[in-house]
């Protein structure tokens, strides 16, 4: 996370990222905690 705050292409990086299973698990149990679905 510190890598990607940092870095100068911050798109370029996410896209590399979210490319990543675990990273885009990690990402959804963000924002499900920053914006819970309705149904919870």
């Amino acid at each position: 996370m510190l890598t990607l705050d940092q870095a100068e292409e911050k798109e370029v990086l996410m896209k590399r990222y979210m490319q990543e299973p675990l990273f885009v698990e990690f990402a959804d149990c963000c924002l499900r905690i920053v914006d819970p679905p309705d149904d919870e």
